[in-house]
């Protein structure tokens, strides 16, 4: 019999040698380092380039400004951005708000017509920087799609000879299209990304199962096939943040119900605010300010501490000290956001090496009738 040495060189000889592993080296930050660390066990890196992500969730939860963040963290580490905007939702002018660069060359923006076209696009954008060699060979690429529900089959618009088809003679077939589109194209999307170190984000959207008693209701368009294809599925559920009787922002929770390059079902939970230009934010500094004080890494309420006048305090409820003074936690998230990165920076100081995040509890609230959350 031949030793596995001997095996090894007469196979190598005919076919080749063993390929690498398909590791990922690097992590597109999603600037909220709780969520990064539920998606990779670090504060620092959230997405991984080379794989397929999904990102599903209610409407108004932030999936475009967590794929805005990824596309920014990209670009940050001298890589390219890529939108295909199949829900015509997408602002290029308030997008720099939420720190991406859309000037063209650092943006690639699209509204394909057809699920197709946006796939041909990508793979011929993606290869081209890469063979012409665009940008340094280590430099992230990453992909958004927004949404896969709203990607329109070829075969749902023309009929087999090219010819637009008239809406009056589409027929039940015609919602299959979608999924089987998916189990055509993203084999060969996952190869790609990982081939041309791409991170390709598809948002998504829910919708809920008919008849279940038990469990998790909701689901995802395209079928069964992005339930193999991506590495991530990050999904999302959300209760509304209220000041009096208005309706502010949500509180949101992302859970990984798949994570091939990590533990998966952990989660983790941030605020993300309606603003009055009609962007919303996803409010790092209260989400991580939040944060901290759950994990009693803050000064919080019921801290002794002595006053500017040498009176002894206790922390009221609600606030925490800082630099030796009492405040709210929304004033100190404020205080942070004006001091931009070194604010923040000091927040990140705090957090502890070893955390181990909750998970995804066994029955999830379903999102149509969210518990409301006051905005204090």
């Amino acid at each position: 019999m031949a030793s596995a040495k001997d095996i090894a060189k007469t196979l190598f000889g005919v076919i080749g040698e063993n390929d690498d592993e398909a590791t990922v080296k690097h992590w597109l930050d999603s600037g909220f380092p709780p969520l990064n660390h539920a998606s990779s066990s670090s504060w620092n890196g959230c997405f991984p380039v080379g794989r397929m992500v999904e990102i599903a969730g209610p409407p108004s939860s932030g999936k475009t400004a967590i794929a805005t963040a990824a596309m920014a963290a990209a670009q940050k580490l001298g890589g390219i951005a890529g939108f295909m905007d199949h829900e015509r939702s997408f602002s290029l002018k308030l997008a720099p708000r939420l720190g991406l660069d859309t000037t063209p060359g650092r943006l690639v923006y699209r509204k394909p017509e057809t699920f197709e076209q946006s796939i041909s696009i990508f793979a011929t954008a993606v290869k081209t920087i890469r063979d012409k060699k665009l940008i340094a060979p280590d430099a992230p690429i990453c992909w958004v799609w927004d949404s896969l529900a709203a990607m329109t089959p070829h075969a749902l618009l023309y009929d087999d000879k090219g010819k637009p088809r008239e809406i009056d003679k589409r027929n039940m077939k015609d919602k299959l299209e979608l999924a089987v589109c998916t189990s055509t194209h993203f084999p060969s999307v996952a190869q790609i990304s990982e081939d041309y170190g791409v991170c390709s984000i598809f948002l998504n959207q829910m919708r809920n199962k008919i008849g279940v008693m038990f469990g998790d209701p909701r689901k995802t368009t395209g079928g069964d096939a992005p339930e193999f294809y991506f590495s991530q599925r990050l999904w999302l559920s959300a209760a509304q943040i209220k000041l009096g009787t208005d309706v502010i922002g949500m509180e949101v929770t992302g859970g990984f119900r798949k994570n091939k390059v990590n533990r998966p079902f952990q989660t983790a939970k941030w605020r993300f605010m309606f603003q009055q230009d009609g962007t919303g934010r996803f409010d790092r500094e209260r989400s991580l300010v939040e944060f901290l004080n759950d994990q009693n890494l803050l000064d919080g309420e019921g801290t002794k501490y002595t006053n500017e006048k040498g009176e002894e305090k206790s922390v009221k409820k609600g606030h925490v000290l800082w630099d030796g003074k009492q405040v709210s936690r929304e004033a100190l998230a404020r205080l942070v956001e004006e001091e931009g990165d070194t604010g923040f920076a000091k927040l990140v100081k705090l957090l502890p090496p070893e955390y181990t995040p909750p998970v995804v509890a066994e029955v999830d609230i379903s999102t149509d009738d969210p518990e409301e959350k006051d905005a204090a």
